[in-house]
């Protein structure tokens, strides 16, 4: 089985990409959500793909990672990723997860990472009180990833060096 192509769609502003096969097994990976300007970043690895086993995923990927290690281009590697793991699970009839090495846990702490709030500042009791509204949102998040410094503005302040 080789790669025959890399096609990217912007879905509701998400990056999605397509892997086709010459068997006609394809593969879908998916990028965050509202960075539509990823994808010339992931089609920029279609030539160094098409023609290789995608079933040999980490001999594909060794060809790209080292050039996406970094924001925002790790995201389109991280896709193409995904989207060969999905056909090497397709093609052996399997799961992913069964490719990764089974089932080990049958419950995962999930933690809040794009659920949001606009925020009334950016005081410290400005982010407290964005972070009290996260524990109590209904999803009974554990964990919350919450951006601060130069993701979460900031950057903008006077007196902010980065």
């Amino acid at each position: 089985m080789n790669i025959r192509d890399l096609k990217v769609a912007i879905i509701s502003d998400a990056p999605v990409v397509r892997v086709t096969t010459d068997e006609g097994i394809d593969g879908v990976g998916a990028g965050e959500t509202f960075k539509p300007y990823l994808k010339p970043l992931v089609e920029f690895y279609r030539d160094m793909i098409v023609g290789k086993d995608p079933t040999d995923v980490e001999r594909v990927m060794l060809g790209i990672r080292r050039l996406g290690s970094f924001k925002p281009w790790g995201t389109a590697v991280s896709m193409i990723e995904m989207a060969l793991w999905d056909i090497a699970g397709k093609s052996a009839n399997l799961p992913v997860y069964k490719l990764l090495g089974g089932k080990v846990r049958d419950r995962v702490q999930v933690y809040n990472g794009n659920v949001r709030y606009k925020r009334a500042g950016e005081e410290p009791e400005h982010f407290a009180a964005d972070m009290q509204k996260m524990k109590d949102h209904s999803y009974n998040f554990s964990i919350i990833k919450q951006p601060v410094s130069f993701h979460g503005g900031m950057h903008n302040r006077e007196g902010f060096y980065y």
